[in-house]
């Protein structure tokens, strides 16, 4: 899939050979115009990049490709500092980017799971079937609320405050039946279209200071058109808008499943840096790895590396290559559908710091190193 996209775009300029085909690994992947671009932003700051010479090259790239970016935009574009979140999940606290990132339906997924008490036993014998229907079902009730994360200067701000209160959670957990699933509706479903794409870093440094950060051009190569004078690939992130949001304005930024996040527990000594890649995957993604490692007590690699359950845009069940058998049948007998999703991109990379362990892991589905020094 990904092969034939860049095979059939100008991007096959950068990321294929001279016989049009795309690089293997190994080979040398040469990106000079990009490497000028961050050098020259590197030297000169933010302003070559948005009314410098930077500007009037990725501009004109723009619309030589059809686009209507003026410089203008360019020089006129601020970015927004916000205050994060704050979700308490017994001894921990959880830290999300507020709307429109996706840390409220992250939130919401894990804040409906804690009021089931969850534990080790929580995943052994015939718990383990109960514990993965009620996180479905979860999954479900948060995957009808994503019409409620929109760019705060666009609408309201009330609807998504809600989705991290306990009262909030607390009606939603009294809604899930522990031994049946429902139609698409009982969850408030609109059918939209699922996503892949992202890039995220964790990192810890030796001061204690954290930093989670995703960023993305949405789809996998986003437009798949890039700037030949700058080397940078425009993104096509206007489709976030397409199945959630009835109507958009300029300058309204769209809704994300991005997440980056940080998990503090005073009493333990312990932080949890953590983000995912992925599109609609990242907060299955990450629910299920803060689960495992919180809850469950499995390891930072186990956590991470667990076979992924995701509930897609038409109420399915999808599960990831190596997850049980059996409790795949036992969620399946309980009314769940089963989805027809074939691609799990999902990629979470998270460092933790308890006392003075510090662990990292860098999901190995995309074959994935944590670094140290």
């Amino acid at each position: 899939m990904i092969k034939k996209r860049v095979e059939a775009s100008p991007l096959c300029e950068i990321f294929c050979n001279k016989n049009k085909t795309v690089l293997q690994m190994g080979e040398t992947l040469r990106y000079p115009r990009l490497a000028e671009t961050m050098a020259t932003i590197a030297k000169h700051g933010a302003d070559a990049f948005y009314t410098g010479k930077i500007s009037q090259d990725l501009v004109k790239d723009v619309q030589d490709a059809g686009g209507t970016l003026s410089l203008e935009d360019l020089a006129s574009y601020q970015a927004r500092v916000t205050d994060p979140w704050t979700v308490p999940l017994g001894e921990y606290k959880l830290y999300i980017p507020p709307p429109p990132a996706g840390g409220a339906i992250l939130g919401l997924v894990l804040n409906i799971m804690k009021g089931f008490n969850l534990s080790p036993s929580s995943v052994e014998g015939e718990q383990q079937v109960l514990t993965f229907h009620r996180f479905a079902e979860a999954s479900k009730f948060a995957r009808g609320q994503k019409k409620s994360v929109r760019d705060p200067n666009f609408s309201s701000g009330k609807e998504a405050p809600r989705l991290i209160e306990d009262d909030f959670a607390d009606r939603i957990r009294s809604m899930i039946r522990s031994n049946a699933s429902r139609d698409p509706a009982y969850y408030n479903f609109t059918p939209s279209v699922d996503r892949q794409g992202t890039t995220h870093l964790s990192v810890l440094a030796e001061d204690g200071t954290a930093v989670s950060v995703t960023s993305s051009i949405n789809r996998i190569f986003g437009s798949a058109i890039y700037s030949p004078k700058t080397g940078v690939i425009f993104n096509d992130q206007l489709l976030d808008f397409c199945g959630i949001a009835d109507r958009m304005t300029a300058g309204e930024q769209p809704p994300s499943s991005m997440a980056p996040s940080l998990l503090l527990s005073q009493s333990r000594g312990k932080t949890l840096v953590i983000g995912a890649s992925g599109g609609s995957l990242i907060t299955s993604a990450m629910a299920l790895t803060i689960m495992n490692h919180v809850w469950f007590g499995k390891s930072l690699h186990d956590a991470v590396s667990a076979p992924l359950l995701y509930v897609d845009a038409n109420n399915g069940l999808n599960f990831e290559s190596g997850f049980n058998e059996r409790l795949r049948e036992q969620l399946l007998e309980r009314g769940h559908v089963k989805g027809a999703w074939q691609y799990f991109f999902n990629v979470v990379n998270a460092v933790t710091k308890e006392g003075g362990c510090i662990s990292a892991m860098s999901d190995l589905r995309k074959l994935g190193k944590a670094a140290g020094y």
